[in-house]
């Protein structure tokens, strides 16, 4: 929700130096140009946080169906591991030094 507020404001600040400065022609091209560059960047960056939270999601669920994940080499199941979704990783239940993150494992 922050991202999106954080993009309006950008984009209204380039729109009041739009109209700021709409007689030069130059600058006129640059706005457009970094407008149009923030809103690639943007669109990107949406794109891979989708995938991750996808990827995530997935995980977590099979997770919770007691399936065996895999997270470097290690076997990560309900019996061994619980998950904490405040920092994302799963942690052993035996002596809780084993911490392995969410984004590293697979199914």
């Amino acid at each position: 929700m922050i991202r999106v507020a954080i993009l309006l404001v950008a984009f209204v600040l380039l729109f009041l130096l739009y109209k700021k400065f709409k007689d030069n022609k130059n600058l006129n091209k640059e706005i457009t140009i970094i407008s149009l560059v923030l809103l690639g960047l943007i669109i990107t960056h949406e794109h891979f946080s989708n995938q991750t939270r996808q990827k995530v999601t997935k995980l977590l669920i099979a997770f919770k169906e007691g399936k065996t994940l895999v997270c470097h080499d290690k076997k990560i199941d309900k019996n061994t591991f619980e998950y904490e979704s405040g920092t994302m990783v799963f942690i052993s239940k035996k002596l809780g030094k084993e911490k392995y993150s969410i984004t590293e494992c697979k199914r």
